[in-house]
């Protein structure tokens, strides 16, 4: 399974995801269908939730995208870490509201 910082989980992840390159459009794509690994002769099965879908085609649109500023991103990620991120929510919400976003 593809998380969403790009790492794999390993190779039960892309048995389960049906084996399509998106993952999404496999067939699998039915709300709260069941899905079992292919040839495993097990009868094991996930539920794979509408959210998950969307955050994992997010993902993906993520690594996919070009000019994502690394240094930016590994800034940002270490600040999260070590507890020194803050976020301006009055300046974000002013942003939004004079772009007309949510007014």
């Amino acid at each position: 399974m593809t998380r969403i910082d790009g790492l794999n989980t390993g190779a039960a992840g892309r048995a389960l995801q049906g084996g399509s390159a998106s993952g999404i459009d496999s067939g699998a794509g039915a709300p709260g269908e069941h899905v079992e690994a292919a040839g495993s002769g097990k009868q094991d099965a996930i539920v794979v939730s509408d959210r998950a879908r969307v955050m994992a085609l997010a993902a993906r649109s993520v690594a996919a995208a070009s000019g994502v500023r690394t240094d930016r991103v590994a800034a940002l990620k270490a600040a999260i870490a070590n507890g020194s991120y803050t976020v301006d929510a009055q300046g974000i919400a002013a942003r939004l509201l004079r772009g007309g976003t949510l007014g």
